[in-house]
Protein backbone atom coordinates (compact mmCIF):
# COMPACT_ATOMS: atom_id res chain seq x y z
CA UNK A 1 0.00 0.00 0.00
CA UNK A 2 1.19 3.26 -0.97
CA UNK A 3 1.82 6.20 1.47
CA UNK A 4 -1.51 8.19 -0.31
CA UNK A 5 -3.32 4.94 0.05
CA UNK A 6 -2.85 5.03 3.81
CA UNK A 7 -3.79 8.52 3.96
CA UNK A 8 -7.05 7.57 2.49
CA UNK A 9 -7.94 4.79 4.17
CA UNK A 10 -7.26 6.38 7.43
CA UNK A 11 -9.86 9.33 6.33
CA UNK A 12 -12.21 6.42 5.05
CA UNK A 13 -12.19 6.66 1.75
CA UNK A 14 -11.00 3.48 -0.52
CA UNK A 15 -8.41 3.13 -3.06
CA UNK A 16 -10.57 3.78 -6.49
CA UNK A 17 -12.70 6.69 -6.00
CA UNK A 18 -13.89 6.97 -2.48
CA UNK A 19 -16.61 4.37 -0.99
CA UNK A 20 -14.78 2.29 1.72
CA UNK A 21 -16.77 1.15 4.79
CA UNK A 22 -20.01 3.10 4.57
CA UNK A 23 -21.15 1.84 8.43
CA UNK A 24 -20.69 5.20 9.84
CA UNK A 25 -23.72 6.38 7.21
CA UNK A 26 -27.29 6.41 8.16
CA UNK A 27 -29.37 7.61 4.85
CA UNK A 28 -32.31 9.79 5.63
CA UNK A 29 -35.43 9.12 3.02
CA UNK A 30 -38.15 12.21 3.00
CA UNK A 31 -40.96 13.59 0.94
CA UNK A 32 -41.80 17.54 1.01
CA UNK A 33 -45.33 18.15 2.00
CA UNK A 34 -45.94 20.84 -0.45
CA UNK A 35 -44.77 19.49 -3.20
CA UNK A 36 -44.03 15.69 -2.84
CA UNK A 37 -40.80 15.44 -3.95
CA UNK A 38 -38.36 13.05 -2.56
CA UNK A 39 -35.37 13.76 -0.78
CA UNK A 40 -32.62 11.89 0.30
CA UNK A 41 -29.83 12.52 2.62
CA UNK A 42 -26.76 11.32 4.42
CA UNK A 43 -25.79 11.62 7.42
CA UNK A 44 -22.26 10.64 8.85
CA UNK A 45 -22.48 9.13 12.35
CA UNK A 46 -18.39 9.90 12.61
CA UNK A 47 -19.12 13.68 12.97
CA UNK A 48 -22.36 15.36 12.26
CA UNK A 49 -23.76 13.94 15.76
CA UNK A 50 -24.02 16.42 18.56
CA UNK A 51 -24.43 15.02 22.24
CA UNK A 52 -27.83 15.72 23.65
CA UNK A 53 -28.51 17.67 26.48
CA UNK A 54 -28.48 14.75 28.82
CA UNK A 55 -25.10 13.75 27.31
CA UNK A 56 -26.78 10.15 26.79
CA UNK A 57 -27.43 9.92 23.25
CA UNK A 58 -26.88 11.94 20.28
CA UNK A 59 -28.77 14.54 17.83
CA UNK A 60 -28.41 15.28 14.27
CA UNK A 61 -30.71 18.34 12.46
CA UNK A 62 -30.70 18.34 8.74
CA UNK A 63 -32.66 21.00 6.60
CA UNK A 64 -33.34 19.16 3.09
CA UNK A 65 -34.48 21.16 0.04
CA UNK A 66 -35.58 19.45 -3.40
CA UNK A 67 -33.93 20.49 -6.53
CA UNK A 68 -36.83 23.25 -7.35
CA UNK A 69 -37.72 21.65 -10.92
CA UNK A 70 -41.46 22.27 -9.27
CA UNK A 71 -40.99 25.82 -8.29
CA UNK A 72 -40.76 24.43 -4.66
CA UNK A 73 -38.01 25.62 -2.19
CA UNK A 74 -39.27 24.89 1.12
CA UNK A 75 -36.72 23.42 3.68
CA UNK A 76 -37.84 20.04 5.30
CA UNK A 77 -36.18 19.97 8.29
CA UNK A 78 -35.63 16.81 10.05
CA UNK A 79 -34.30 16.17 13.80
CA UNK A 80 -33.13 12.69 14.77
CA UNK A 81 -32.31 11.67 18.15
CA UNK A 82 -30.10 8.50 18.02
CA UNK A 83 -28.81 6.08 21.28
CA UNK A 84 -25.60 6.36 23.05
CA UNK A 85 -23.50 4.14 20.54
CA UNK A 86 -25.40 6.00 17.36
CA UNK A 87 -26.79 2.31 16.04
CA UNK A 88 -30.82 3.03 16.64
CA UNK A 89 -33.20 6.10 16.10
CA UNK A 90 -34.80 6.91 19.33
CA UNK A 91 -37.04 9.37 17.97
CA UNK A 92 -37.48 11.57 14.91
CA UNK A 93 -39.18 15.22 14.28
CA UNK A 94 -39.95 16.24 10.50
CA UNK A 95 -40.97 19.80 10.00
CA UNK A 96 -42.42 20.53 6.15
CA UNK A 97 -42.58 16.78 4.98
CA UNK A 98 -42.24 13.23 6.09
CA UNK A 99 -40.06 10.47 6.52
CA UNK A 100 -40.89 7.83 4.21
CA UNK A 101 -38.82 4.49 3.61
CA UNK A 102 -36.33 3.35 1.21
CA UNK A 103 -38.93 1.75 -1.38
CA UNK A 104 -40.94 4.52 -1.05
CA UNK A 105 -38.76 7.17 -1.87
CA UNK A 106 -37.50 4.83 -5.37
CA UNK A 107 -40.79 4.51 -6.25
CA UNK A 108 -41.52 8.30 -5.94
CA UNK A 109 -38.24 9.11 -8.56
CA UNK A 110 -39.88 5.97 -10.51
CA UNK A 111 -43.77 7.68 -10.82
CA UNK A 112 -42.29 11.51 -10.81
Amino acid sequence: MGFLDAIRKAFGGGGSGGGGDASYIYTIYAKCRRCGEPLRARVDLRNEPSRTEDEEGWVVRKGLVGSGAQRCFQTVDVTLTFDAQKREVLDSEVIGGELITKAEYEALLQSG
